[in-house]
């Protein structure tokens, strides 16, 4: 299965294969304005890439079915005067630096309706309307949560959102759904799960959680992998499921901490032996107060750290490679110490866990 983190790639390839795009647009487009003719000779899908399979990425490939959530090109003529672009009736961003007279690049909202509906994009310029038949499909699957350290055997619950028609893989195992809708999946964990991604599939295409099996320390409750933790002050407040609100799954741990606080989970020596299989800690943070928080390892916050910043309104996602904290040869803790600077702070921790290699 493909590293995750190599869809990040795919926004190279979409600016690359829109700067081919608007070169030959432009240069087919000698008027300076519209061509008199508004029509639609062809659409196209940016990128086409699908996570389980290795050297399958493509651009610029020709379709006729539009799935919400993603980047298309609309070929023709007229274009240069672009007003507006729906999808079944709602409208969809698209930046002017991306439109010709030949040629339209948009991103379909992912919020386009798409069951039961009349299957019709909608271009307005000052030409005139043109309503376009095309199919229009859910976007791929999201995964909001499930839990990332099972026995094999179990019946889990998947949740997220367009699960139409959804199968599941295990690493390369596919596991067809106990049951399911638009928001669940319920599976049955195979033998030989550990240490490979879930993914999920339905009509449109592939989604593949970023967090590896068996990998996580906190999973809306301390996991197999959680020794104990420790405090520095035993006056600060801790909710370990705390649940108004999370990153994954349905809870967190608030941590009301003093200014320059700490808190460190020690891993479970006894039951957890795996550490060389993985290369970086992981972790999604959130405060009251925007602020900083300093990572650090096996209880040594003066030398093996990292300070990191998060936000207030949205969770932000830390991955500490090893190599940031002094290449331990064993993990036996991870800790946080409150790094604001303005006299403590309410702090969400959740997602806890490590990255394979």
């Amino acid at each position: 299965m493909k590293n995750i983190k190599d869809r990040m790639l795919l926004k190279l390839y979409f600016l690359a294969s829109v700067s081919i795009l608007l070169f030959a647009s432009c240069s087919n487009d000698d008027s300076g304005g519209s061509s008199g003719k508004l029509a639609v000779t062809g659409i196209s899908k940016s990128v086409i890439d699908d996570p389980l399979v290795e050297g399958d990425r493509q651009v610029d490939v020709p379709t006729d079915i539009i799935n919400a959530g993603n980047y298309y090109i609309i070929r023709g003529s007229g274009f240069a005067t672009l007003k507006s672009i729906s999808f079944n009736g709602l409208e969809s961003y698209f930046n002017p630096t991306f439109v010709t007279d030949n040629a339209i690049v948009v991103l379909v909202d992912q919020k386009t309706p798409y069951y039961n509906e009349m299957d019709e994009m909608k271009i307005v310029t000052n030409l005139g309307t043109l309503n376009y038949k095309i199919a229009i499909r859910p976007p791929s699957p999201t995964i909001k949560g499930f839990p990332i350290n099972p026995n094999a055997g179990d019946i889990i619950t998947i949740t997220g959102e367009y699960f139409l028609r959804p199968s599941v893989n295990f690493g390369a195992t596919k596991v067809e759904p106990i049951e399911s809708t638009l928001t669940e999946i319920k599976v049955k964990v195979p033998d030989d799960f550990k240490y490979k991604y879930l993914s999920v599939t339905n009509v449109s295409g592939t989604t593949v959680a970023s967090q590896a099996l068996g990998s996580e320390i906190y999973d809306d409750a301390p996991t197999n992998i959680w020794g104990w933790d420790e405090k520095w002050d035993g006056t600060n407040s801790f909710d370990l499921a705390y649940s108004k609100d999370a990153s994954q799954g349905t809870k967190c741990i608030e941590w009301k901490s003093g200014e320059w606080d700490g808190y460190l989970i020690a891993l479970a020596s006894w039951n957890f032996t795996d550490t060389d299989k993985f290369k970086a800690v992981r972790f999604s943070v959130k405060g009251a107060k925007a602020g900083k928080v300093k990572f650090f390892i096996n209880g040594d916050a003066d030398n093996n750290f990292k300070v990191v910043e998060f936000k207030s309104d949205s969770w932000t996602y830390i991955e500490i490679p090893f190599s940031d904290v002094g290449n331990p040869a064993v993990l036996s803790k991870i800790g946080w110490q409150e790094f604001g600077g303005f006299g403590g702070n309410t702090i969400l921790l959740d997602d806890i866990g490590l990255v394979l290699k």
